[in-house]
């Protein structure tokens, strides 16, 4: 299949259970991921975008890719590309404590490899032993649709020369599967255009479907100049009282899954996509947890969150789930009554 060609129509994915990229490592089960592919399959939806852990990798090594081949096997079974990310810009500092935290009210994903090495050259020797070992397996592997080298480095960070360099460091190594970066804005890709051959941006939560139309035509404007395919590889939800960033209150309806809400204007733009996320849970980024944010389409039991969400991924108004539940998963809810009795 030519990477050129195939426009995602993809979910970010986690298993239900994992709060950051190195617990998806370390609870992988195969079986939870076959089924979690076959509700993805289902669904239509042929691309997954999901994380790999250097940290997961500096303690395991051959385990890490023991697992990703399973992962990528069982992909390939439901007809799904996945696109790996190797390291993470995002969440809190990279430590043990951090990486192992299962708390209902403080896991959340986590820097990879953080920003103590990231900001220093000196340190990254480790990182880019990582690259070159994905390189040397998967350069080549046409079950991956992508390469994305890392998630949204940014200015403020100070993390933007680390991720130069680990584009760089795969460019060298680059067969026929295509690089790029998780950029937040557009405008960011320019800081690895030499190196990428995928633009993304991100657009979770914009206020109107007229401010997401708006991206979204800048997007294919884009495309159409550079040549290069342009894909928006984060989307949740229109939120008209603003996005809720490190806010404690936001308007409760705000804090539920809405897919639908976009979906058309998405799906729409011939813009390949992926939303946030496959399986329902507690929103990733500790910017998003204190409001009680939730995200995601599926339950572990395949039933969906919201029919509306479900059909609008589908593009059928007559695709049955296997059931309907409009509540947060049963296994967080367990967590969160557990903490207050232990309080």
């Amino acid at each position: 299949m030519d990477s050129e060609r195939f426009i995602p129509k993809g979910a970010v994915y986690f298993p239900s259970r994992a709060f950051n990229a190195y617990q998806t490592y370390r609870d992988f089960r195969p079986e939870e991921i076959r089924r979690d592919f076959g509700y993805a399959e289902q669904a239509g939806i042929n691309a997954i975008r999901l994380f790999l852990s250097y940290e997961y990798w500096l303690a395991f090594p051959e385990q890490l890719w023991e697992k990703f081949d399973t992962l990528l096997e069982l992909a390939r079974q439901s007809k799904i590309r996945v696109m790996p990310i190797l390291f993470e810009n995002c969440g809190r500092p990279s430590c043990p404590e951090n990486a192992q935290n299962g708390h209902p009210l403080t896991a959340a994903c986590m820097q990879s490899p953080g920003r103590i090495v990231t900001g220093d050259p000196a340190l990254w020797e480790g990182p880019l032993s990582f690259v070159d070992a994905f390189m040397k397996r998967y350069a080549g592997d046409d079950r991956l649709l992508a390469i994305e080298v890392m998630n949204e480095p940014n200015e403020n960070s100070g993390d933007l020369p680390f991720a130069r360099r680990m584009a760089q460091r795969a460019f060298e190594q680059k067969k026929q599967i295509p690089l790029t970066i998780g950029c937040i804005h557009l405008y960011r890709n320019l800081y690895f255009a030499q190196w990428i051959d995928v633009y993304q941006f991100h657009e979770n939560f914009p206020g109107s479907v007229q401010e997401m139309q708006a991206k979204l035509m800048q997007a294919a404007e884009l495309q159409r100049v550079t040549g290069k395919q342009v894909w928006l590889t984060e989307w949740q939800r229109v939120r008209t009282a603003g996005p809720g960033w490190d806010s404690p209150v936001i308007p409760k309806e705000d804090t539920v899954p809405e897919l639908c809400s976009l979906a058309d204007a998405v799906y729409g733009s011939g813009i390949g996509s992926f939303f946030w996320s496959l399986m329902l849970k507690p929103a990733y980024l500790p910017a998003q947890r204190p409001n009680g944010t939730f995200n995601g389409l599926f339950h572990e039991d395949g039933k969906v969150y919201s029919l509306q969400d479900y059909r609008a991924v589908c593009r059928r108004q007559d695709a049955e789930p296997a059931g309907v539940l409009a509540t947060r998963p049963a296994w967080f809810t367990a967590l969160l009554e557990k903490s207050e009795k232990e309080r």
